[in-house]
C-alpha cells in the first residue's frame, strides 16, 4: 500500500497526482468548444472509444436510452454460445472494417493531438490568449501535421488488442462448438466459465495496459511530433521505468472515470423524474459532462506525460 501511496521524495506521489488532476480541472472548468475535442479524447481504454467500453462509449449508449432508442436484446444461452462460436469471424470483419471506420474520423484524431498538445498548463495558456478557454480552432492548428500519426498509433494500437482477441477467441469459440446444446450438463457450462473468466481477465489487463500506453505515447508524438514507432517505444520506456509511478497515475485517471460515471447516473435519475424535458437536459449533461472529462484528461496525461520523464522542446531541454 505504501508503494501505490508514494512518498514526498517521489517523482509522482499519489498525492501529486491528485494535485496534478485538480489543476487540471481548474484549467478545464472554463466552458467552451474545446469541450468538443475533449468529447473524442481518448479514455482509459483505447483510442477513441471505437468498439471499447469506456467513458464515451457508455456516455453515447446512455444518451441513446435517454432518447429512447432501444439497445441490444441479450438472447438466452442458445444465442449466446452462437456468439461465441462466431467470435473469430466478427474479429476478423472488425479488422477489415477499422481502418475504413478511422478514416472517417481523421478530423477528430487531429483535434486529439491538439488537446494534447495543449494540455500542459504553459501551452494551454498560450491557447487561451487571454481567453477564458482555447478556441477549437485553436485546438485545430495546433493539430496541424499530427492527424496522421495519431491515426497510425491509434490503428496500430487498435490492431494489437484485436490480434490479441482474436487468439482468446478461439479456445472460447472452439469450447462453444464442443458444448454444443445449452441444455448440457451443468460441467460444461462450468467449464465454459471457468476459460471465459481467466481470458476475460487477461484482455481487461491487456487493454488497460495499451491504454496507457496509448496516452504517454500520444502525448510524446504530440510535444515532440514523433513518428509512430519511435512515439509506441517512448511511451513504453517511461510507462515501464517506474512501475508504480504509473499504476499511481491510472489510479488517479480511474478517480476521474468513476466520478464522470456518477454524474451519468445522477444525470439519468433526473430524466426519469422529469420525463422529455429531463431527458432532453439529460442528454445535453452527459455531454458536457463528457467533453469537460476529456479536456481535463488531456490536461492530465500532459502533466502524468513530464512527471514520469518525458520531455519537450517547450521545457528548454537543449538537443530536443
Amino acid at each position: 500500500m505504501s508503494s501505490l501511496i508514494g512518498t514526498e521524495s517521489e517523482r509522482w506521489s499519489l498525492a501529486r497526482a491528485i494535485d496534478a488532476l485538480s489543476e487540471s480541472a481548474r484549467q478545464a472548468g472554463h466552458p467552451g468548444l474545446v469541450w468538443i475535442a475533449g468529447f473524442v479524447y481518448p479514455t482509459l481504454t483505447l483510442g477513441l472509444d471505437l468498439g471499447w467500453d469506456g467513458p464515451l462509449t457508455h456516455s453515447i449508449n446512455s444518451i441513446r436510452l435517454d432518447l429512447g432508442v432501444p439497445g441490444p436484446n441479450p438472447g438466452g444461452a442458445g444465442e449466446i454460445l452462437h456468439l461465441l462460436r462466431s467470435l473469430p469471424q466478427f474479429v476478423l470483419v472488425l479488422f477489415a472494417f477499422l481502418p475504413c471506420v478511422g478514416v472517417g474520423l481523421l478530423p477528430f484524431f487531429r483535434l486529439t493531438a491538439g488537446l494534447a498538445r495543449i494540455g500542459p498548463a504553459r501551452a494551454w495558456q498560450a491557447a487561451c490568449d487571454h481567453r477564458r478557454a482555447p478556441r477549437l480552432r485553436t485546438v485545430w492548428r495546433a493539430g496541424k501535421g499530427l492527424m496522421l500519426p495519431t491515426f497510425g498509433l491509434w490503428i496500430q494500437l487498435a490492431l494489437m488488442i484485436g490480434g490479441a482477441f482474436l487468439l482468446c477467441a478461439l479456445p472460447v469459440s472452439a469450447l462453444a462448438s464442443v458444448i454444443g446444446s445449452p441444455a448440457d450438463d451443468l460441467a460444461s457450462a462450468a467449464l465454459m466459465g471457468a476459460l471465459l473468466v481467466p481470458i476475460v481477465l487477461v484482455l481487461m489487463s491487456y487493454a488497460m495496459a495499451l491504454s496507457v500506453l496509448n496516452q504517454l505515447a500520444l502525448h510524446s508524438l504530440a510535444q515532440n511530433r514523433r513518428g509512430v514507432y519511435s512515439a509506441l517505444l517512448h511511451g513504453w520506456r517511461i510507462m515501464r521505468n517506474d512501475g508504480w509511478a504509473t499504476a499511481r497515475a491510472v489510479l488517479v485517471d480511474l478517480i476521474l472515470f468513476l466520478t464522470i460515471v456518477l454524474g451519468w447516473r445522477m444525470f439519468t435519475g433526473f430524466a426519469d423524474v422529469l420525463g422529455k424535458t429531463g431527458n432532453v437536459l439529460s442528454v445535453t449533461a452527459k455531454v458536457l459532462l463528457t467533453g469537460f472529462a476529456g479536456v481535463v484528461r488531456a490536461g492530465y496525461w500532459a502533466r502524468a506525460y513530464r512527471a514520469l520523464g518525458g520531455l519537450s522542446p517547450d521545457d528548454g531541454v537543449p538537443g530536443l
